[in-house]
């Protein structure tokens, strides 16, 4: 097994990945936010007894909002974590060592026809 060391980080593109991340756990985050709770808007404007105004645009608004803006939020607080992620393991890697990787190398197979 081949050993190699993971010395350096590149910021930019970590960042951008763990922000891509981030971004898709975002999406799923906010479909279920908006699953959860739209409905529950709608129950409580159809209760009797309510008197106030109807929900059902706030709780469109809301739904569509949670699954609009947590993947961009995510995305933007996943590209600052990514560099500050990237930034203290470049700082750490040369004084603790850094992450150790195994590689196995597999035998070429050649294609028969």
């Amino acid at each position: 097994m081949e050993r190699k060391t993971i010395a350096k980080i590149p910021a930019m593109p970590f960042a951008l990945m763990y922000g891509a991340i981030s971004a898709v756990i975002g999406l799923i985050m906010g479909v279920i936010f908006a699953l959860f709770f739209v409905p529950i808007f709608q129950f409580a404007s159809s209760q009797p007894g309510y008197t106030g105004p109807s929900l059902s645009p706030f709780a469109f608004m809301f739904g569509v909002g949670a699954i609009v803006m947590f993947p961009i939020g995510m995305f933007i607080s996943g590209l600052i974590m990514g560099l500050i992620f990237a930034g203290v393991y470049n700082f750490l890697a040369p004084r603790i060592g850094g992450i150790r990787l195994y590689f196995q190398t597999e035998p070429q197979q050649t294609a028969t026809q």
